[in-house]
């Protein structure tokens, strides 16, 4: 007997070619139902086992080509498959004309004797054959709510994905954030602060939501680069001397280098890189000024300040959020973005801005 096998899945389709040729069947394959039915043209078959769920043609398509075709109908056709299982699926296919519906995964034994039932059948002559084709109307409506019901599993399973590869991500930047924090523990905390006021200043001057999630991915990474500045010097209890003070001004930098190799949605890597940019072009490490630098930067660097002044450091206590405002109201328009100051101001004086 000459099997026709109808499967995408090579590996499954090798596997079965391989325990049907052993069992002495002559096996012909094919990895769908378009390049089944141009088989089926060249060579005559026995008996064809089919998958379902395939690309473009489906078991359910092929089957009931095969059926309507007077050379092909008279072939035994089986259904092995992982999909479209169900009791209504089977009772579709059976409506016009498969013989078996056998569901994967299955005992080889019981595979293999549901192959020779079905033999048997066909040489006494009563193979399940309905009585009229099904309607084309009916056909097609039943088969289109498979495809919309496929559709709508695909359409879930691709959700579920792109949640999941949401979380690992969200779970590789707060882990990436939290390097810092070890290397230096007085700013535990730091990053989460301003990403918090970051997003709070970007939402009070209406900036789009794309542009709000970059700012928060680059809040929470934006002292990754600080990892590479030895503790001693990020812990010291006394003023820094200049050479120390400039190996802390290459932490932007760093964190440049350490980030670009990553494809973020956001332009991430370039606001960390410029977060220390100043108006007046008195930051660092490019300094760059006024246009030249990023929106989003400045509202980061806004933000870095205010936290930076309210946490304590060995060489000086926090300040209150009185002085705190104060800065950045003196700086306005000098160090610092007008309007961004001017949100800032806003969400603490008006607002009850508060980071906990």
């Amino acid at each position: 007997m000459k099997i026709l096998i109808v499967d995408d899945m090579e590996d499954g389709l090798y596997m079965l070619e391989t325990i049907l040729k052993g069992n002495g069947y002559e096996v012909v394959t094919a990895l769908d139902g378009v390049e089944a039915l141009n088989k089926l043209k060249e060579e005559a078959v026995d008996i064809i086992i089919s998958d379902v769920l395939m690309p473009r043609m489906d078991g359910f398509q092929f089957c009931r080509e095969c059926k309507k075709d007077p050379h092909l109908k008279e072939i035994p056709f089986i259904f092995y498959s992982a999909t479209y299982t169900n009791k209504k699926d089977e009772e579709f296919a059976l409506s016009f004309g498969v013989e078996k519906f056998i569901r994967k995964p299955v005992d080889l034994k019981v595979f293999l004797d549901s192959i020779e039932e079905v033999i048997k059948k066909h040489k006494k002559g009563v193979l399940v054959t309905p009585p009229k084709p099904v309607k084309e109307k009916i056909y097609l409506n039943e088969y289109s709510k498979r495809l919309i019901n496929k559709l709508e599993i695909k359409v879930l399973a691709l959700k579920k994905s792109e949640k999941q590869v949401k979380d690992l991500f969200e779970e590789v930047i707060l882990t990436m954030g939290k390097i810092t924090e070890i290397k230096d523990p007085y700013t535990a905390g730091h990053q989460q602060g301003v990403s918090k006021l970051a997003v709070a200043i970007a939402k009070e001057l209406d900036l789009p939501q794309d542009k709000i999630e970059g700012i928060r991915i680059a809040a929470l990474l934006h002292d990754l680069g600080k990892i590479c500045i030895p503790t001693d010097i990020l812990n010291k209890p006394s003023r820094l001397s200049e050479i120390e003070y400039s190996l802390i001004k290459d932490h932007p930098q760093a964190g440049y280098v350490i980030l670009k190799s990553i494809d973020f949605s956001y332009p991430v890597v370039k606001i960390i890189l410029q977060y220390h940019e100043r108006l007046n072009g008195s930051g660092y490490p490019q300094g760059i000024k006024s246009e030249e630098i990023l929106p989003e930067a400045k509202i980061i660097g806004v933000a870095d300040v205010v936290v930076a002044m309210s946490f304590h450091r060995p060489y000086r206590p926090a300040f209150g959020i009185d002085k705190i405002l104060e800065e950045i109201s003196q700086n306005r328009g000098i160090l610092y973005d007008p309007e961004v100051v001017d949100a800032c101001l806003k969400l603490f004086k008006e607002k009850g801005f508060k980071f906990e």
